[in-house]
């Protein structure tokens, strides 16, 4: 059935490991709470048999696969915005391109800014700069970063691509997460409110779930320094023929 599913989205290697399996590892999970919580309800009735002849042709899942990858995207993206500052300004892409950041060797932070210039004419603040006005040395930083990933991703280079998809997969794991845990403790609260009594199947799943969220936010900001570092490198590269 994934595997159909797969099919029809007609998705890139990004969107199938970085959006998908992400959003499909989710919905498992969801989908255990929910059936947990509501076939004990459902089992002397007949409308869930209904629905789920309704819920079933292959169409169906594909435009709800479909909604809920982009959906958790979105939330994954506003997620960004609250780890990084609205437009990613403090995203490790860019406070590696700033004098301030020791992230990258000084030679090498040196020989990107020069090729900014040369290549692209844009001027990177100086540390006084920085100092005086550190937002808009980002924003100047940002720019020169959606130049450098538009080189690499033109060079096709497979380990920076590696690196985003890795960097995307647990960020929108982490964005879909946090809508089901909601929906899994609401979940929890219905089932204990119509049995006085916490269903420890439910009860495990919510402790482990919560465990998942919180080493893979760390994961996801781990990920994004990897992928900043490796995108930076790899811009040095490509411009002084290294191998």
């Amino acid at each position: 059935m994934i595997g159909k599913i797969e099919k029809l989205l007609n998705m890139d290697d990004y969107d199938l490991e970085a959006v998908f399996t992400p959003a499909i590892v989710n919905l498992l999970i969801l989908d255990f709470v929910f059936t947990c919580t509501i076939l004990p309800v459902a089992e002397n009735t007949l409308w869930w048999q209904t629905a789920l002849t309704i819920a079933a042709p292959l169409a169906a899942a594909v435009v709800l696969t479909r909604f809920t990858m982009h959906f958790f995207r979105a939330v994954a993206k506003f997620i960004e915005d609250i780890l990084y500052r609205k437009d990613r300004l403090r995203f490790p892409t860019t406070s590696m391109l700033l004098i301030g950041d020791k992230s990258i060797s000084k030679t090498m932070k040196k020989r990107v800014r020069t090729d900014l210039k040369t290549l692209y004419n844009i001027t990177m603040c100086t540390k006084a700069q920085e100092e005086a006005d550190e937002t808009e040395a980002r924003r100047t930083a940002k720019d020169a970063v959606a130049l450098i990933r538009k080189t690499v991703a033109d060079s096709k280079d497979a380990m920076t691509r590696r690196k985003l998809i890795r960097y995307g997969l647990f960020r929108n794991f982490l964005g879909g997460a946090l809508i089901c845990l909601l929906l899994c403790i609401f979940c929890w609260a219905f089932d204990f409110s119509r049995t006085e009594s916490s269903n420890p199947v439910i009860l495990t799943t919510l402790i482990i779930y919560l465990l998942l969220i919180v080493v893979d936010y760390f994961i996801t900001k781990s990920a994004a320094v990897d992928y900043a570092e490796t995108l930076i490198t790899t811009f040095d590269k490509l411009n002084h023929n290294e191998a």
